[in-house]
């Protein structure tokens, strides 16, 4: 046989092309390890960091809530505390009119008790004692009326209560159109904790 078109070459030569192939090949690999593992290194930081912002903005949300609920709790009080007023204020109105009608009752239980003694008493002591008896039965005190609004003013306290409170509410809280957010603003910038303003560039304040 012939061969007269191959092409024979050492096989140290051929060895040291595919190594020299090879060791290209492996370089591109080890390059290509080393990005997938500078790549892992950020995810592993992005997850550390996905775990301090839930702890953040947790801490944040609870801050928030609480101002709302210390509102919704100064407002309880003082609803409480002006039904409380308005309850002793008329409490001592009515004390006004019971000591008034025991003043009546006392003075009718002395009437009764005197006219009771009388019809004991002997013909003369009786005759004598009737003019003044009888006027004394005939003097008539108006019973005294409940005095108008007497009860606690219940609506002014329930009336509408959710829709006044949040009236009111809307003194402290505010709609922001713009919202900032944190993971697009560049890394110089500090936000509020509300993200609606930039409080720090580089070291110096500053609004929107």
């Amino acid at each position: 046989m012939t061969h007269e078109s191959h092409k024979f070459r050492p096989i140290n030569e051929v060895v040291s092309s595919f190594k020299e192939e090879l060791s290209t090949s492996l370089k591109s690999l080890q390059e290509k390890l080393q990005h997938k593992e500078k790549i892992k290194g950020q995810f592993e930081k992005t997850v550390q960091y996905i775990r301090s912002q839930a702890e953040c903005t947790e801490r944040q949300i609870k801050q928030q809530f609480e101002k709302l609920h210390q509102f919704l709790r100064d407002e309880e009080k003082a609803t409480i505390t002006a039904m409380r007023e308005e309850e002793e204020q008329k409490k001592q109105m009515m004390k006004e009119k019971l000591d008034e009608i025991n003043r009546h009752i006392t003075a009718l239980s002395n009437i009764i008790k005197d006219m009771e003694e009388m019809m004991k008493a002997n013909d003369v002591c009786f005759l004598k004692k009737f003019p003044v008896s009888m006027e004394r039965v005939q003097i008539s005190q108006p019973d005294p009326q409940t005095p108008s609004g007497a009860l606690i003013h219940v609506p002014r306290y329930l009336g509408n209560l959710p829709f006044r409170v949040w009236k009111k509410m809307q003194d402290i809280v505010q709609n922001t159109p713009v919202i900032l957010d944190p993971n697009t603003a560049h890394s110089c910038l500090v936000l509020s904790d509300d993200l609606t303003r930039r409080v720090l560039i580089r070291g110096h304040t500053a609004g929107m």
